[in-house]
């Protein structure tokens, strides 16, 4: 019966092509609007999760994520060294500014100010070393970064960029990751972010420590005894994911993926219910020669399992070739297709195919050669 049905399908070519399409349609379309936004959503924490020795984060009461950070006092430093369980703590810079390039480009950048004391938060590196960055004048960019400065040209040792009439001579690509605004992500030492915001009162943005307990505890009493927030590592990037999923931005992605289902839902039962129709007569005749509802059960099973796994196995595809294209894009760079949204959906896709079976099913039960072939 499985052989027969596959037979079937293959005979009529225009409806096995079309439901597999629709499959390979909508499986695209979810696996890629939600790569991208899980990717996104991710890349909110990117800057967090590259500050690999602090598991503490404190700032302002009013910041909400990593990319929109009110500065704390400077004398904030010195009381978070005196909580008791505070390893050490240092403090790290965080400006979005505007930048021109030495040959005329302006960009807006995010500048992370290192201690250069600590050099607590300094870059991994593609090219060259973080070094240089503690000298006066010098700064490193990240890939992407490099790419939106200068685009079309290799690293080149000496370019440079002009922030407020200071110019900074880039020394390096560090392997940032990418942030969630793709703006270039420049690392300074912390003495040369304070004077290119010279003009700020207030020049720390975070405070980030260390602590040997736990300190997703000693945050909520930081929070609690003082007037500042404070977060584990985790615990921040989980809320600046948070915040950003509760923007207008992921809606459109949702809609997006909601349109998939509907579509691959619906043309595919339409489709598959239509084909039954035309083989209603093939379909009768097998019940009139014996064939069981059990076996026709099965063989409508192997029809729809062979137009899912096909649509399914095509779009999944498509979507890994368009998501492999784009990531030469310096903003997408960070994008990626996981694991966990292929498996959802294929379970979407199984689960719109057995509907679809089952209803196929039920319209086969419903055949009565006496109707059928007196129509």
């Amino acid at each position: 019966m499985i052989s027969l049905g596959l037979q079937l399908l293959r005979y009529d070519r225009a409806k096995y092509i079309a439901m597999v399409m629709a499959i390979a349609l909508a499986s695209f379309l979810i696996q890629n609007q939600a790569s991208i936004l899980v990717a996104f959503l991710g890349m909110s924490g990117s800057q967090i999760k590259d500050v690999r020795e602090a598991n503490l984060w404190i700032m302002e009461p009013d910041t909400e994520c990593f990319d929109q950070a009110k500065p704390l006092r400077d004398t904030a430093l010195q009381t978070v060294r005196g909580i008791p369980g505070i390893d050490w703590a240092v403090p790290l810079i965080k400006v979005d500014t505007n930048a021109r390039t030495d040959d005329g480009k302006l960009r807006t950048v995010t500048l992370l100010g290192v201690d250069g004391t600590n050099r607590i938060g300094e870059p991994r590196m593609c090219i060259g070393s973080a070094s240089p960055i503690y000298l006066k004048g010098n700064a490193i960019v990240d890939s992407g970064g490099w790419e939106l400065l200068f685009p079309g040209t290799s690293y080149t040792p000496g370019r440079s960029i002009r922030i407020h009439d200071q110019w900074l001579t880039i020394t390096g690509i560090s392997n940032a990751s990418p942030p969630f605004t793709g703006l270039p992500v420049l690392h300074v030492s912390d003495r040369t972010a304070k004077e290119l915001i010279r003009g700020e009162t207030r020049t720390t943005t975070f405070i980030v420590g260390r602590t040997s307990q736990d300190p997703d505890d000693l945050s909520q009493y930081i929070s609690r005894a003082t007037n500042w927030r404070a977060y584990s590592r985790e615990g921040f990037q989980t809320q600046s994911y948070t915040f950003y999923e509760g923007q207008g931005v992921p809606m459109i992605f949702y809609i997006t993926i909601a349109i998939g289902l509907t579509v691959g839902a619906a043309f595919t039962a339409q489709t598959f219910i239509m084909f039954i129709k035309e083989n209603a007569r093939g379909i009768t005749m097998l019940k009139v020669l014996g064939v069981t509802h059990g076996q026709l059960a099965v063989m409508l099973a192997a029809q729809a399992l062979m137009v899912m796994l096909l649509g399914l196995s095509l779009g999944t595809g498509i979507a890994a070739f368009v998501t492999e294209s784009i990531t030469s894009i310096p903003f997408l760079r960070g994008l990626y297709i996981p694991w966990q949204v292929v498996a959802l959906c294929s379970a979407f896709m199984a689960l719109i195919s057995a509907v679809t079976a089952a209803i196929g099913f039920r319209h086969v039960t419903q055949l009565q050669p006496v109707t059928v072939f007196r129509s």
